[in-house]
């Protein structure tokens, strides 16, 4: 059964706004400053400061690039799931066909599989991992 247009609304509202945030996190995180005085803080330059050490500066561009890595695949999701709103397949879970509930939806915009499902697959994998959204 098809969500409703409330839903359907709310939820492209939720979706667009958690796209513009991520990308904006993405950016920081990416560009250098607009007159390049500033390298990337993905960058190892970014965290090199008076007395300090490479390896430090390299960690540090590490995390940056784990969470660059984390905001982007977030994209995916939130970009796979307008593309399902759009479509017609969005609140329908992918792995048994079964809507999933509203309440779920709305808690996390991304998600794809019901609650049965998402528990059954993290016993399958031994994760306790659900959507990042």
């Amino acid at each position: 059964m098809p969500i409703s247009q409330s839903l359907h609304e709310e939820i492209a509202k939720r979706l667009q706004q958690a796209r513009e945030e991520a990308l904006a996190t993405v950016r920081v995180r990416t560009d250098a400053d607009p007159e390049g005085n500033e390298p990337p803080v993905i960058s190892p330059r970014a965290h090199l400061v008076q007395n300090d050490d490479a390896p430090t500066a390299e960690m540090i561009a590490h995390d940056e690039e784990h969470f660059a890595e984390h905001e982007t695949n977030l994209l995916h999701e939130i970009d796979a799931a307008i593309g399902r709103l759009e479509n017609g397949g969005y609140g329908i879970c992918v792995s048994c066909g079964c809507d999933i509930p509203e309440e779920r939806l709305l808690a996390t915009p991304t998600v794809q599989t019901c609650i049965q499902c998402q528990e059954r697959i993290e016993q399958e994998e031994g994760t306790g991992r659900g959507p990042t959204m």
